[in-house]
């Protein structure tokens, strides 16, 4: 359980980090007058990662509390 959890939260972290590049570039863009579709989309893709993965952390999570159940 620890390994999936841990797997899940480095999820969470580079999707963070994927999120604050892709707002960077989202901010940048725009500024030049660019187009900020594909940076958009960037920050769309990150945040739907992060969601996945803060589901994964819950799913852990109970997956563990149930195993505490039965063991106890």
């Amino acid at each position: 359980m620890i390994i999936a959890f841990n797997t899940a939260v480095s999820g969470m972290l580079a999707a963070e980090a994927q999120f604050n590049a892709a707002a960077k570039n989202v901010v940048e863009k725009s500024a030049q007058g660019d187009n900020v579709i594909q940076a958009s989309v960037a920050v769309k893709k990150a945040e739907a990662t992060h969601s996945a993965a803060a589901a994964m952390v819950q799913v852990t999570s109970e997956m563990t509390d149930t195993l505490l159940d039965i063991t106890v």
